[in-house]
């Protein structure tokens, strides 16, 4: 995967209690009791099966969707399974606020991962990631320790290299609404337009949702698509 080429932990828990009168009845002069009464026990539809590696890339957004999201036509990439190890960022403890999918070690204990690049005109970039750990409070922890590390390099500058072009980005502070950190930036492409980005991180069930939005007027767009893929969820 190349990603620079210009450059809500929620279980839902149904729960299904069958049961009938405190009074027995008489059919035919025979006694009926409560036997019948579903026990609580019974039920083994009630919890969410946690999200596996097989079932990752259908909850990335599609293009269209992107593409409505961002406000630009969007041309997809091929899905990559595994996070990008030939990026670099300097200053290093930035790695995880800039771009979504770079190698941390904190994506040791995953499960599973999917992710995909987007481009489009005007600079429009997307990075959508997906990854699935053993549970949903391991899901939790990870943006939360994620979170953290973003707060690390807020107000500063960070550049990526290894892609086919270098660019420093200015980060803002850090915010979370509604358990969705996200991070703005900006940077200078080589034809010299301005590059702004949202990066955005949810939890949900056992799958973190890691995107990266880029393009003109991008807003809160970062986080928008993060509830759109965690809706999918």
């Amino acid at each position: 995967m190349n990603p620079w080429r210009t450059g809500l932990v929620i279980g839902t828990v149904v729960v299904v209690a069958a049961g009938c009168s405190a009074t027995d009845r008489k059919v035919s002069g025979t006694a009926t009791t409560a036997t019948a009464a579903a026990s609580p026990t019974t039920s083994t539809s009630a919890v969410a099966k946690p999200v596996d590696d097989a079932g990752l890339p259908k909850l990335l957004s599609s293009p269209s969707e992107i593409s409505d999201v961002v406000g630009v036509a969007m041309t997809p990439e091929a899905i990559f399974r595994k996070p990008d190890t030939k990026l670099r960022v300097d200053p290093i403890r930035c790695l995880e606020a800039v771009m979504p999918a770079l190698d941390t070690v904190l994506y040791n204990s995953r499960t599973g991962f999917a992710g995909q690049l987007l481009h489009g005109d005007q600079h429009a970039q997307v990075v959508q990631v997906v990854a699935s750990f053993a549970s949903d409070a391991d899901a939790a922890l990870f943006r939360e320790m994620i979170t953290q590390n973003w707060r690390g390099c807020q107000n500063q500058e960070a550049t990526i290299t290894g892609g086919q072009v270098s660019l420093t980005y200015t980060l803002d502070r850090v915010e979370s609404v509604n358990s969705v950190a996200s991070v703005g930036m900006s940077g200078t492409a080589r034809d010299g337009a301005r590059v702004s980005c949202q990066h955005s991180l949810g939890a949900r069930r056992n799958v973190i949702v890691d995107v990266r939005v880029c393009g003109p007027n991008v807003g809160d767009k970062g986080r928008d698509l993060v509830a759109k893929i965690a809706a999918g969820l």
